[in-house]
């Protein structure tokens, strides 16, 4: 019997019989298919589709067009969106705009830290997160900017400000791969809290997020933010030695305008006004027609989407997600991305029929996409003039998030995972010299079993 994974692969015994290579494939696919539709107490679902990308013969198809949930496979859609619609080389901007200073230093109305939607002003790229705005403060020096008379405003307006989506879980809300998505970003929207003794204290310092102190002497210690609230708590028994932790924040931008003003005031630069987000209904209109002090580049697009596939990085995905929208359509909101994604869909002649995105990423269990439907995505990026850029993003066979899986196979593919719900999408080369698009949801299984599944399947189509 043909042994994958260490594990006998289910109808083996048909391959050994079958006269056609391709109809043993489909033999032992099922098998693969049915063995894990009728393990344990759970309703597992199984969709799977391949394609042969020279010809686009289909291999196998096994609910192959059923809506699922994929999981972080979705990250396949919204990242072919965003490089097909920007290109690898276009780069996001974070910019510092108000009126010039008079004589005396004194700026006179507000001064605007004006986003747009880059998610990687967060180590490692930049170190410290806050180095950009350093670097801001730099400029204003130069300017001989002494005061800000007005207010210092955040301008996010490039996203809407409905930083969570649809259908994210609630015991995810403090954790970093469920960051909130702001057109004004730092640190990957996170703070870490840190205690030591009876203290408490932040990083980055922000003036819009507080922490305190509540130990009762007793269990243990906990940080938690309260939803709805910008500000921690720390309860429990006091900690013998140092206690850190990295919690989202609530609002992202407050959180960035915040952590902008500390270092004005380190710089002995006087803010007279408020710390505030910027009236979207007409005020952020008018921004772009002041002074430009300085801008901030991220990095290009290419690496973003590399960051997002590779290490399945769902605040990059988001940003692309919104962005995408925004281009398109004036304004980075979930829906506008799910927009640009039918775009894409239509300009590559794919069936979009029963296709839902509520999220770019693949965070929310109401995320309905087939397997047919992300091999169709994947076959029109390899015929793609982005194809090597998009096609790199992918996570090797034993890197990124395949990392201790599929060795020995030439495979690059897209993770998924979700509490029972568990994807992989991706290309695989086989024995005979042919590249094949697949994907495999499975939902409603214990992940163990999805991804032994996932994995049988991907090694036996490299064996082909």
């Amino acid at each position: 019997a043909l042994v994958l994974g260490g594990l006998a692969t289910w109808g083996s015994v048909a391959a050994q019989v079958s006269e056609d290579p391709a109809l043993a494939l489909k033999d032992n696919l099922a098998a693969i298919v049915a063995h894990a539709e009728n393990q344990g107490d759970m309703e597992t679902k199984v969709g799977v589709y391949v394609k042969v990308l020279e010809n686009g013969r289909v291999l196998f198809s096994s609910d192959g067009l059923t809506p699922m949930i994929p999981a972080s496979n979705l990250k396949v859609v919204s990242t072919a969106t965003a490089l097909s619609l920007l290109g690898p080389n276009y780069r996001l901007t974070t910019e510092l705009r108000g009126s010039l200073p008079d004589a005396r230093g004194v700026v006179a109305g507000n001064l605007y830290l004006r986003g747009g939607g880059d998610p990687t002003i967060t180590p490692p790229y930049n170190q410290p997160a806050t180095q950009p705005l350093s670097r801001f403060i730099e400029e204003l020096k130069k300017a001989g900017v002494r005061e800000i008379a007005g207010d210092l405003v955040a301008d996010d307006s490039i996203f809407d400000r409905h930083y969570l989506p649809d259908g994210w879980k609630e015991h995810y809300r403090l954790d970093a791969f469920s960051a909130p998505v702001a057109g004004l970003s730092l640190n990957g929207n996170m703070v870490e809290a840190i205690l030591q003794g009876g203290g408490a204290s932040l990083e980055p310092a922000t003036s819009t997020v507080t922490i305190r102190t509540n130990y009762d002497n007793s269990g243990t210690t906990t940080i938690q933010r309260p939803r709805g609230q910008n500000d921690l708590l720390a309860t429990g028994y006091p900690p013998a030695g140092e206690i850190r932790r990295q919690i989202c924040v609530e609002d992202p931008p407050l959180f960035t305008i915040g952590a902008f003003k500390e270092l004005l005031d380190q710089a002995q630069i006087k803010v007279r006004g408020q710390v505030r987000l910027v009236d979207t209904q007409g005020e952020a209109a008018r921004v772009g027609d002041l002074h430009l002090y300085a801008v901030h580049f991220s990095l290009p697009l290419a690496e973003i989407i590399r960051e997002a596939n590779h290490e399945s990085d769902n605040l990059f995905t988001e940003h692309l997600f919104k962005l995408a929208g925004q281009v398109n359509y004036g304004q980075g909101t979930a829906q506008t991305g799910f927009r640009a994604c039918l775009d894409f869909f239509e300009a590559n002649d794919l069936d979009s029929q029963d296709l839902h995105m509520v999220d770019g990423c693949g965070l929310s269990t109401l995320n309905r996409i087939s397997p047919s439907q992300l091999v169709n995505v994947l076959d029109a990026m390899d015929r793609s003039y982005y194809r090597s850029w998009f096609k790199e993003s992918l996570p090797h066979a034993g890197r990124g998030t395949l990392w201790g899986r599929l060795g020995g196979c030439e495979v690059r593919a897209k993770t998924g995972t979700l509490d029972h719900d568990s994807a992989l999408s991706g290309y695989v080369l086989t024995a005979s010299g042919q590249e094949l698009a697949f994907s495999v949801i499975v939902n409603d299984a214990p992940i163990w079993l999805a991804v032994e599944t996932q994995d049988q399947i991907v090694q036996t189509l490299s064996y082909f």
